[in-house]
């Protein structure tokens, strides 16, 4: 049905009331929570001074299969639309992070010995991972203060001091000359990144349950771009003046530091993240933006009263600003609304520790253990002499084979990781997930057996299945933060959860990477089970982690299944 007010000369659908700005104070986050059981009418008051009142009819309940009716709370909520161009934001910010973390691992082992730190290709294990691991020790004693510190100020001015950071240490980083200097500079990026934990916290108050799978399947995706990226710059840039003479004649410091090239290349994009995110980015923290607390950027105004067969009558009154009269008790109140969850207020780092909670960081930490003694193996298995237990690779080739990882991730993350969390459900995929590592692992000392015989060829195929296998099983990551975000008490508590989850992962970047490399310089310098021990040891970390991961249960989500 419609109906027409001659006095406004306004026509309204039953399906639309259009972009009238009379509607403009009606959130769309409270059309989300609206439950089926809305009233026949509904009255309106309007900012123009009129009276709206809404007559809606029940839509005709459709049927199951064998003819038997379909509940509206049978149904699947609508996909709300992402915001694409806060998301895109977001991902890029996301993206520069590993640049700057990850850009010296193609060439940190060859500078180590250029610079004369080591001089031996097996003892370069340790120093690479103490490097590697600084970073990871520095971030954790500051992360979950920055996340904190975004819940009270906004996620907008940690997010820019972490960018800064960055970008400074990157530049440091090239000019360093010797190990106290590598070390420094790293700690300069750990204390002030926090951006990993804020962005989490971003994405979840950007989304909700009905995309937030998607939104969070972008974050890895855009960890693996920062990668992919990462071991272009790292594998492709340092000496560039041998590559470019006409490059040390114009600039001699090029010359003078051969690692500064690529650590200036990937300073700059922390920095133009910094700057994008500061000057485009909307601040999501509610508290910073008192007027859009039940709304999310990008999404329309007044879906409200989409409903079949809506008679809208526009009648005149006194009150100028739009509510919703006679609704209120029809609310669904299976989640709380966002502005009732903010007035519960932020919970302290002991009201975080539930078991529940507790559960998950444990298996989230075993995840991040393997991880990121993966990524940092990779390039010192792949840099290591083939005698030695690793592939005598060059920089150019350990970056082609950490692209490989992250090309591989990017394809997964697009095109499975949606598909898949809506089909077979977060925890279900998340168990499934882990114990994939355990074949990446194993298959990368068969790798070293192929590079003994000359079996080149099979080198590729062996270290390209164990980079793909890897690049699926870090689809376990998208799981984890969906759980993170929905476990948090409220979403006030967003950032601390997440400064909680990021300080789980840089204690595991702490402990994996250093440890795991001087079992490595061990397993090869006393050629313990042919310099493969390191391998079979994660391959049993990564049986444990399967075990932790099949044990939990979804207890932890705040609505049930």
């Amino acid at each position: 049905m419609i109906a027409r007010s001659s006095h406004d000369h306004v026509w309204y659908t039953a399906l639309r009331l259009g972009p009238a700005p009379c509607l403009s104070n009606l959130r769309h986050g409270e059309a989300r929570h609206s439950s089926t059981n809305i009233p026949n009418t509904i009255t309106l008051n309007t900012m123009s001074g009129r009276r709206l009142d809404v007559e809606a009819s029940p839509r005709p309940p459709s049927t199951h299969s064998d003819g038997s009716p379909v509940s509206q709370e049978d149904k699947p909520p609508a996909r709300t639309p992402l915001p694409k161009v806060q998301l895109a934001i977001a991902c890029f910010v996301r993206v520069t992070e590993p640049i700057a973390f990850m850009a010296l691992f193609p060439y940190i082992n060859q500078m180590l010995l250029e610079t004369g730190v080591v001089d031996d290709p097996r003892k370069t294990g340790f120093y690479a991972g103490l490097i590697e691991s600084i970073f990871a020790i520095a971030e954790l004693c500051t992360v979950f203060q920055w996340g904190a510190a975004s819940d009270r100020w906004g996620r907008k001015p940690v997010l820019l001091v972490g960018c800064v950071g960055a970008a400074l240490s990157s530049v440091l980083f090239g000019f360093s000359t010797n190990f106290p200097m590598m070390v420094i500079t790293r700690v300069i990026n750990g204390l002030a990144n926090g951006n990993v934990a804020v962005l989490k916290s971003v994405i979840g108050e950007l989304c909700d349950e009905t995309n937030q799978s998607i939104a969070f399947s972008f974050f890895p995706l855009s960890m693996a771009i920062g990668t992919i990226l990462a071991s272009s710059i790292g594998g492709y840039l340092p000496h560039i003046t041998d590559q470019y003479p006409y490059l040390g004649r114009s600039f001699p410091i090029l010359a003078q530091y051969p690692y500064l090239f690529p650590c200036l290349v990937a300073g700059a994009f922390p920095l133009l993240g910094g700057l994008v995110a500061w000057i485009w980015m909307e601040e999501t923290l509610p508290s910073k933006e008192p007027d859009k607390k039940s709304t999310r950027p990008n999404q329309e105004a007044a879906p409200l009263l989409a409903q079949p067969h809506a008679t809208v009558h526009y009648s005149s009154t006194d009150d100028g600003d739009v509510r919703l009269e006679g609704a209120a008790d029809h609310h669904n109140t299976d989640r709380p609304l966002d502005t009732e969850e903010e007035d519960e207020g932020p919970v302290s780092f002991r009201d975080l520790l539930t078991p529940d909670i507790n559960a998950m960081m444990t298996s989230f930490g075993l995840l991040q253990l393997q991880g990121t003694s993966f990524l940092g193996l990779l390039p010192l298995f792949c840099f290591t002499p083939t005698f030695s237990g690793g592939l005598s690779f060059p920089s150019s080739k350990i970056g082609l084979a950490m692209s490989i990882r992250g090309v591989s991730t990017i394809l997964v993350q697009l095109f499975a990781f949606p598909w898949l969390s809506s089909k077979v459900g977060i925890l279900k995929l998340y168990k499934a997930l882990v114990m994939l590592f355990i074949p990446a692992f194993f298959i990368l000392p068969i790798c070293n057996l192929l590079a003994r015989h000359g079996q080149d060829v099979g080198v590729w195929i062996g270290l390209s299945s164990s980079m793909i296998l890897y690049a699926i099983g870090n689809m376990a990551f998208s799981c984890n933060l969906i759980m993170t975000n929905e476990a948090a008490p409220n979403r006030r508590s967003l950032g601390a959860i997440n400064g909680l989850s990021q300080a789980v992962s840089s204690l595991m970047r702490a402990v994996g990477p250093g440890t795991t490399s001087t079992l490595f310089a061990l397993s090869v310098d006393k050629n313990a089970l042919g310099g493969q021990l390191v391998w079979v040891v994660l391959s049993g970390l990564s049986v444990v982690s399967a075990l932790v991961a099949l044990g939990m249960k979804n207890s932890w989500k705040k609505q049930g299944v």
